[in-house]
């Protein structure tokens, strides 16, 4: 009986750390739930894919990074941190960047997507990690698709505002169409 016990235990208390951890997808896709990678372990799972691109395409030098769009400015500094050795976040406009797409989490397991730049194009990198409340997270195995990508857009990091603080005005020039005003656009007009 208490060997029993003693069996159930070490069961149970290895089940624990994956039981309370919802999947979740970022950027949110349809039927995922939405949970973004702002706490643990979003920042070291994607530090780490960003790593494992790094190594796999050859690149030396620092790191210059991107993250998906609406994560906050402390995700960012962490990621960094992470990093290390002079890595920063991507500048709008400039290239060689190692953007990530997308994460997924489900329990100790995580994958990202990584868009990495190799001899002039971006291309797609899958990185499986593995990890948890018990250990640190590892890459798994990595995935190169030899298909060229679209080259990443600069989000940088979220800023939260203040209690009371208000927002920056935005001003909108030109003509205001249904069509632009849907996507958010708008073309400027001609000025004397």
């Amino acid at each position: 009986m208490v060997k029993t016990t003693r069996v159930f235990s070490v069961l149970l208390l290895a089940a624990v750390p994956f039981a309370c951890t919802t999947v979740s997808t970022y950027p949110p896709t349809a039927g995922k739930s939405i949970s973004t990678p702002n706490n643990s372990p979003g920042p070291e799972v994607m530090a780490g894919a960003i790593k494992e691109a790094s190594r796999i395409s050859g690149h030396t030098g620092p790191i210059v990074f991107n993250l998906p769009a609406g994560l906050a400015a402390n995700t960012w500094s962490r990621v960094q941190s992470l990093l290390g050795d002079g890595a920063r976040p991507m500048n709008a406009g400039e290239t060689n960047a190692f953007s990530v797409q997308q994460l997924r989490l489900d329990g100790g397991l995580a994958e990202v997507d990584v868009v990495y730049p190799e001899r002039g194009v971006y291309q797609l990198m899958k990185v499986k990690l593995k990890g948890g409340a018990i250990g640190p997270w590892r890459v798994d195995w990595s995935y190169r698709w030899v298909i060229p990508a679209a080259a990443p857009i600069a989000n940088g990091p979220r800023v939260d505002l203040a209690p009371g603080e208000l927002a920056p005005k935005t001003e909108i020039v030109g003509e205001v169409t249904p069509t632009s005003a849907a996507t958010e656009t708008a073309t400027p007009s001609a000025q004397p």
